[in-house]
């Protein structure tokens, strides 16, 4: 279950980063939509963030190197869905950061970032770093 977990995680990601990188315009009209929600932009954000998250805490609970890295993405995803599902203002103000005039350079940026993470984690879930 474990390694499954961590192949969906790496999917996830990999997919996710090179859709911001490839289509950062997109991804600022989505969430520019989505902050035009007001409050109800918490709750979107928090389902999309806490489905993957609460997979993986229920079902990752490694706690030693390297699968650790996985079980913290989950957790740092559980607990960002929370904070947006119990505040959503907070999403107003992190949404609209993508809305100023550099909005598609930073969701490209935060694809370029967050690229490598998925591919260690795939690379984790093929049993490289085993």
């Amino acid at each position: 279950m474990e390694i499954a977990v961590e192949r969906l995680a790496a999917l996830v990601l990999i997919l996710t980063c090179a859709s911001h990188i490839a289509l950062p315009g997109a991804w600022v009209r989505l969430f520019s939509a989505v902050r035009a929600q007001g409050e109800a932009a918490g709750l979107i954000n928090a389902a999309i963030h806490l489905p993957l998250g609460l997979m993986i805490a229920a079902f990752h609970p490694v706690w030693s190197w390297p699968g650790v890295i996985v079980t913290l993405v989950g957790w740092g995803l559980v607990v960002k869905g929370a904070a947006h599902l119990v505040a959503p203002s907070l999403s107003q103000r992190t949404l609209k950061l993508v809305d100023a005039d550099d909005g598609a350079q930073r969701i490209r940026l935060g694809g370029i970032i967050m690229l490598p993470l998925g591919l260690v984690i795939g690379w984790i879930a093929l049993g490289g770093l085993r």
